[in-house]
């Protein structure tokens, strides 16, 4: 699509007036016996739709939040909204945790009481949230997110590092950091060479060391989700398993 001159500030609106939804797409458990039958967690995803451009994609507008400085609010913005949806669905009975995604242009203090604030606020229990750490911008292993993370954890919040594999993050560099999950990225999930699968088994190896869980992203085939599922991968999101849907759509799946 054509980027309109006042795309952010349609933006900026959008943010301010709650024109803003989310999707969930959910992950599932994986393991010798196959895949859960429901979603053990889901993940909110920002979502746009803007008058006549109609819907803009995430590659389009979160860059434009980035240099907009508005990606932090946005950020807690789907936070807030998934983890109520997520609260209700934890009150009805299910058991599905939460995963929302935090640029690492803004994991602050601030940023870290801004969540723990908002989910003190629902009541939801910390222990099924999982903020994802993204791959882009990619300095996301600076030494001031140290101290951030670490209260995120104290409170009960899981880490997670979004898309490993897709830029030049090393796990070496993971293991230094205090996290309790790593999201293959799909570049690696569907290979089918002999260097991917080295890279995905070694990861589970370190994370089996470090008590960490691994999600396999971009499961678009059977072929994908038997090669993460003969990897060790704890769960599996992507395509073939279930998109991105609406919160009644989700809710169909609990159901099942």
């Amino acid at each position: 699509m054509t980027i309109s001159a006042s795309l952010v500030d349609d933006l900026r609106e959008a943010v301010a007036s709650g024109g803003l939804s989310v999707a969930y797409q959910p992950q599932f458990a994986l393991g010798p016996d196959g895949v859960s039958r429901t979603p053990a967690a889901v993940e909110g995803l920002c979502r746009w739709t803007n008058g006549a451009d109609g819907d803009v994609p995430p590659a389009t507008f979160i860059p434009l939040a980035e240099r907009a400085h508005m990606v932090e609010e946005i950020d807690l913005l789907v936070l807030a909204q998934a983890a109520a949806q997520v609260a209700r669905w934890q009150q009805a009975g299910h058991t599905v945790g939460l995963a929302t995604n935090a640029s690492p242009s803004h994991i602050t203090f601030d940023y870290a009481d801004g969540v723990i604030s908002r989910l003190d606020e629902l009541s939801i229990d910390p222990a099924s949230v999982m903020i994802e750490i993204t791959e882009s911008p990619s300095p996301q292993l600076l030494p001031v997110m140290d101290g951030p993370l670490q209260r995120l954890r104290a409170f009960g919040v899981g880490i997670s590092i979004d898309d490993f594999g897709s830029r030049d993050t090393t796990i070496e560099m993971i293991e230094a950091l205090p996290i309790d999950e790593v999201k293959i990225d799909r570049s690696l999930t569907q290979r089918t060479d002999a260097a991917a699968a080295h890279i995905v088994e070694d990861v589970v190896d370190r994370a089996r060391r470090h008590g960490w869980r691994v999600v396999a992203e971009g499961i678009e085939t059977d072929a994908d989700l038997a090669r993460a599922r003969a990897w060790g991968c704890d769960r599996g999101q992507g395509y073939l398993l279930g998109a991105p849907m609406d919160a009644e759509a989700l809710e169909r799946l609990l159901d099942a």
